[in-house]
C-alpha cells in the first residue's frame, strides 16, 4: 500500500512516539519518529508535516523548531512545522513563535489523525504551488 505522507513526529515521550506511531500507520502514513531533538534535521529530507512537542526537557519546541527552518534551507521542499500539544495557551501563539499551525488535542488519536489529514493537504497545495 503507497503511503499517503511522511510525517516526522519530536516528543521527548518514547511511549508518545510509539502510540502515535502505530495509529498513523494503520492510516497509511510513513512515520519517522524522534526522542532526541538534535537527530532531526538528518532526517527531514522527504517529509512533509513534522510534529514538534513544545515541552521537553534541555530543549523546547521553539528550539527545534529553528534548527529545523534552518535545515530546510537546503531541501528540494521545506516541510510544515506544526506544533502538536495539548497547551491550548501555546496552541494560540503558535505563529508567533514561527510554527505554520499547531495541532492541539495531543493524546486524542483520532483527532490528530483528523487534524493531519487537513496538515498534510495543506503541505501538498503548498508543494504544488512552487
Amino acid at each position: 500500500m503507497p503511503t499517503i505522507g511522511k510525517i516526522m513526529l519530536i516528543d521527548d515521550s518514547e511511549l508518545v512516539l510509539n502510540r502515535v506511531k502505530g495509529r498513523l500507520l494503520r492510516e497509511g502514513y510513513d512515520v519517522i519518529t524522534v526522542s532526541r531533538p538534535a537527530n532531526a534535521p538528518q532526517l527531514l529530507d522527504g517529509c512533509d508535516v513534522v510534529l514538534i512537542d513544545l515541552h521537553m526537557p534541555g530543549i523546547d519546541g521553539g528550539e527545534v523548531l529553528t534548527l529545523l527552518r534552518k535545515a530546510s534551507k537546503g531541501l528540494e521542499f521545506q516541510p510544515q512545522l506544526f506544533l502538536y500539544t495539548a497547551d491550548k495557551t501555546a496552541s494560540r501563539r503558535h505563529r508567533a513563535v514561527g510554527f505554520d499551525g499547531a495541532l492541539i488535542n495531543k493524546g486524542d488519536d483520532e483527532s490528530l489523525v483528523q487534524q493531519l489529514a487537513a496538515a498534510l493537504r495543506f503541505a501538498k497545495l503548498k508543494r504544488m504551488t512552487r
